[in-house]
């Protein structure tokens, strides 16, 4: 926004000149009284760069974040000292924002040479300062939210209401650094990210050091870590879809990992970060409704009723809870291959269930979980993608042992009624991601883009417009 020249004389300036002039400012019997007018004069000085401030932003096409920001702290400077003396933090935040490409932002967006260029016009000039505080605050504003923000085609489904996306609005950052102990650490807090990222960053410097040919594609990973929560959890679960592996955590270290079956490519497993809440031992496996009509229905039709009670079928009017049996005999099969008709078809727990012997749900929108399965070959191949979506586990009882005790394990599996709940004592946060290049023990870990995935968000990357690029939010404020 062009700002207009300040047309009034701070009140504070004015009332300390008249009172200096009518012999001085009353001052602590400790102090001399040439300190306790200087003291008056510093904080009238910074009190005068505050006025300007909200008179700025008290005009009609003012930043509305930095507005109510600042209204709430009654437009006391965040950048600014007594005296009209910059923080020293001001610079090393520039010097921050030059390096932006490190977190594969655009350092560009966040203008740190006409930030330098207002910090030299600032100095003693009130106007100047007032602007290069709004700058700053802008700045800051734009970059934190930034750091915190995935490129759509990064982002992940956050399902559970108790878990947050580590998004950040601007207002929100703001925020943070100004209730954080010091203006370093408010930046500190801002800039800190999960250890995934900070080891694809790392990465990111070294390729681009050495002229690797992988750095598209790490960026496009960092992009990926940007979505998870700064603070993964003391345990969790990490699925790599792309890896088709699990890892259990606990206090930032692998404790455990295993094979699994995720997703065809015509039906792949989606990125989501949510909370393990509890286990079903015995499960019944809900048929989803397109296999129900495009292979059992069929299937039926052309093997009789034989095949329908061979699988540990039953059918039901539909999906509530209350749902009535149906004589499968009674039900228009050719009408439910054809899409005519609905039913529920669903297999009752057994050793052939394809929920196998126990689940573990993190609840969502998709119907996605994690599930064991009879079908163990699946699990020797080195592409495991056979599922219509849920994540197969290679040793489900391990990981049940895992998250629940060893009892409590021991005592699902022994026969019982089905669908038989056990909440976990805490909920277990789960991440499916989807990691083409990613940090381990051995190095850098470069896997085949399974479901192609990664030139979408190279191409976001690379500057196709999304709809919450920086472009779109509010530019430096200047004079």
């Amino acid at each position: 926004m062009a700002f207009r020249p300040n047309r009034f004389k701070p009140r504070s300036s004015w009332l300390l000149a008249m009172m200096i002039a009518a012999g001085g400012v009353a001052a602590p019997m400790s102090l001399p009284a040439h300190g306790a007018a200087a003291a008056a004069l510093e904080a009238a000085e910074a009190d005068s760069v505050g006025e300007i401030v909200s008179s700025r932003l008290s005009e009609p096409d003012a930043d509305p974040d930095l507005a109510e920001f600042y209204a709430s702290r009654e437009g006391r400077p965040l950048w600014f000292q007594r005296g009209g003396k910059i923080s020293p933090e001001a610079k090393q935040f520039i010097a921050r924002l030059r390096n932006a490409a490190a977190d594969g932002l655009d350092p560009a967006h966040y203008q740190p040479d006409e930030l330098t260029e207002a910090l030299r016009r600032a100095r003693g000039d009130r106007d100047e300062q007032a602007a290069v505080e709004m700058m700053l605050s802008t700045a800051l504003a734009n970059w934190g939210a930034d750091l915190h923000r995935a490129k759509p085609a990064a982002e992940l489904l956050y399902s559970d209401a108790k878990f947050r996306s580590p998004e950040m609005s601007r207002r929100e950052v703001l925020d943070r650094v100004a209730t954080a102990p010091s203006l370093k650490a408010g930046i500190a807090s801002v800039a800190q990210m999960n250890p995934i990222y900070m080891r694809l960053r790392a990465a990111l410097a070294e390729e681009i050091a050495s002229d690797g040919p992988n750095v598209a594609v790490i960026r496009a990973n960092l992009e990926r870590a940007r979505a998870l929560p700064t603070d993964l959890g003391r345990r969790y679960i990490l699925v790599d879809i792309a890896a088709q592996r699990l890892w259990a955590y606990e206090d930032g270290e692998p404790v455990d990992g295993m094979k699994v079956v995720v997703g065809r490519p015509n039906a792949p497993t989606p990125g989501m970060a949510a909370l393990i809440r509890f286990a079903v031992f015995r499960p019944y496996w809900n048929v989803p409704p397109d296999l129900i009509a495009k292979s059992v229905a069929p299937k039926v039709v052309k093997r009789g009723l034989g095949y329908f009670e061979a699988q540990n079928f039953e059918a039901l009017s539909d999906w509530s809870d209350n749902a009535e049996h149906l004589d499968p005999a009674k039900v228009n099969w050719r009408a439910v291959a054809a899409g005519k008709k609905h039913v529920r078809v669903r297999q009752l727990p057994g050793p052939g269930n394809m929920m196998g012997q126990v689940k573990f749900m993190f609840p969502n929108e998709l119907g996605v979980y994690l599930h064991d399965s009879p079908l163990r070959d699946l699990f020797g191949g080195d592409e495991r993608l056979a599922s219509a979506g849920c994540v197969r586990l290679e040793d489900a009882t391990r990981l049940a042992k895992w998250l629940l005790n060893e009892s409590v394990v021991a005592e699902g599996e022994e026969p019982g009624p089905p669908e038989t709940r056990v909440d976990l004592p805490n909920p277990v946060p789960v991440y499916l991601v989807y990691f083409t290049a990613a940090p381990t023990s051995q190095g850098l870990s470069i896997r085949k883009d399974i479901y192609g995935r990664d030139p979408a968000l190279i191409a976001q990357l690379d500057g196709a417009p999304t709809a919450s690029a920086s472009a779109d939010r509010p530019k430096l404020a200047s004079r």
